[in-house]
């Protein structure tokens, strides 16, 4: 895979004038106001995560201090990256809750070039905006399109908020043919599905499939059906199944899978207590194994379709997985739900997950009549948001972010992080769905020392070997509301984590700017 080179930000701090006594009551009032109007940005599910004292991690973003970390040929040993185990509820975007009457800072400029002077890393672009009323407060290299990394997942979430609906769920389903007592297992996009019973209060596992088996044998036997063949129908998604641009030993690392429709826990595989799980080859095929377990446990004789249907379909003739199974026989016995596209898309962004942002974008291209694919995600994603992004100069090659041949620009992200600002749809939850600065997801342990920046930041992280980005919204210390977005690509190596501590200097300063 190739590198590139950018530029940094620093922070300097001017020093306050000191406070009289009633003066520090009134800020501190004040600053307890403003933590209580952002909480609502952060979900339910963000606050059980920090209760249990769990903290998630993105596969690139984890350990940027080991610079070509899945990017490079030579292994390096890494952290682990713990088991995404995330609930979530609707939530409104954090700036839903802040007074329009807050003063819009001026001085920004100023804190931001003396940041940018201290740095020892040089060619940024960044882009500030007035969430509320889109002025622009500061913008550097701001047009230039760059390598986004994770921080493409913004316009993926954003996409399928808008063109699915965040309310919207995946259905995995069950199919009975009578005449030939075939039942298949039809893939419908849930990649978060569990091999156990359906937990409606979760997302990952919101639907199960010991829960479908159960349905399913229930059905079957209400029809007095008590042995059937099994078949898998993953023709929901068409084409290849793993990008070209994608390292294949990506999969063992737990990076990314072959992308097919239905997968349990987002195709990770064996024990969730590990310390570093893989995932599978053959996401799709393991859910039917599962299936079938679940299914033969209800009493159910089970035995594999026939070699010749699979080998028909163009998988592996092994009666694992054959696509297309059903015909004009066929009816629908049972199905399981996933959660909604809204929390969905939050659990891509906090656990800043390659598999289930590459789903989103097959899905997106459904709902835009297309077929769902990874060649059409990507345009698909750009097409639903043509009215608020460059095309000219913005490339998608993937929905997640792997590749290093996607660019995107940080005005035009932070044109669609205002949007959601302004919208009225589902849209509107796009910045609530981030990580929390301090809190939660890749920016657990960033923000973490400043008390101002802990909890009012909400931002998408962007890290490969030689890539640092964030974009999101930040409450700054008058309850104004700001849109950013700041990018390098190029990096040295050496200095990426120079990069990165630019970046939060940045954000820090739009936290603590009364800039007046």
């Amino acid at each position: 895979m190739r590198a590139r080179l950018n530029d940094s930000p620093d922070e300097s701090a001017t020093p306050n004038p000191p406070e009289s006594g009633s003066e520090r009551s009134d800020r501190t009032a004040a600053k307890r106001r403003r933590r209580r109007r952002i909480g609502g940005g952060i979900t339910a599910g963000a606050l059980a995560l920090v209760l249990a004292g769990y903290a998630v991690v993105d596969a690139y973003d984890l350990v940027p201090e080991l610079p070509g970390f899945l990017t490079t040929d030579p292994p390096i040993e890494v952290e682990a990256v713990p088991t995404p185990q995330a609930r979530g509820t609707e939530v409104p975007a954090p700036s839903s809750a802040v007074d329009d009457s807050a003063p819009v800072p001026t001085k920004i400029p100023e804190k931001i070039d003396a940041i940018l002077k201290e740095s020892d890393v040089k060619g940024f672009g960044l882009e500030v905006r007035d969430g509320l009323s889109d002025d622009v407060l500061y913008a550097k290299s701001e047009t230039k399109p760059r390598t986004p990394a994770s921080v493409t997942k913004v316009l993926t979430a954003a996409a399928a908020l808008k063109s699915i609906g965040g309310q919207q769920r995946l259905a995995t389903t069950t199919s009975f043919d009578p005449q030939t007592k075939t039942v298949t297992l039809n893939g419908g996009g849930d990649v978060l599905l569990s091999s156990g019973d359906s937990d409606p209060g979760s997302v990952n596992g919101h639907g199960g499939l010991r829960t479908l088996a159960e349905d399913t044998a229930q059905a079957l036997e209400d029809d007095n059906v008590t042995e059937v063949s099994l078949a898998l129908d993953t023709s929901r998604y068409t084409g290849e199944d793993f990008d070209s641009g994608w390292e294949r030993s990506d999969i063992a690392k737990g990076v990314i899978t072959p992308i097919q429709p239905l997968m349990v826990d987002t195709g990770y595989i064996g024990s969730k207590d590990e310390q570093w799980r893989a995932r599978s080859e053959h996401p799709a095929a393991d859910a039917l194994t599962a299936f079938e377990k679940e299914l033969k446990k209800t009493g159910i004789t089970v035995t594999r379709a026939e070699d010749d249907e699979a080998a028909s379909s163009g998988d592996s003739a092994d009666g694992t997985a054959t696509d297309g199974a059903s015909t004009d026989n066929t009816e629908e016995v049972a199905r399981v739900e996933s959660a909604t596209i809204s929390e969905i898309v939050e659990y891509a962004l906090v656990h800043s997950d390659n598999v289930v942002a590459e789903m989103l974008g097959n899905e997106v291209a459904i709902a835009q009549g297309e077929d769902g694919s990874l060649e059409n995600g990507p345009r698909a994603v750009l097409s639903v948001l043509e009215d608020s992004i460059d095309l000219g100069r913005t490339e998608l090659v993937d929905t997640s972010g792997l590749s290093y041949d996607n660019r995107i620009a940080p005005h035009d992200l932070t044109t669609v992080l205002q949007a959601s600002v302004d919208a009225d749809d589902s849209l509107a939850g796009l910045i609530s769905h981030f990580p929390v600065g301090g809190l939660t997801g890749t920016l657990t342990e960033r923000f973490v020392e400043e008390r101002n920046a802990t909890g009012v930041v909400h931002a998408k992280t962007g890290t490969l070997s030689t890539v640092t980005s964030l974009a999101g919204g930040v409450l700054d210390a008058d309850g104004r509301y700001l849109v950013f977005s700041i990018q390098i690509d190029n990096v040295d190596k050496d200095k990426i984590l120079e990069a990165r501590k630019t970046v939060d200097d940045i954000v820090t300063a739009l936290a603590n700017c009364g800039c007046r």
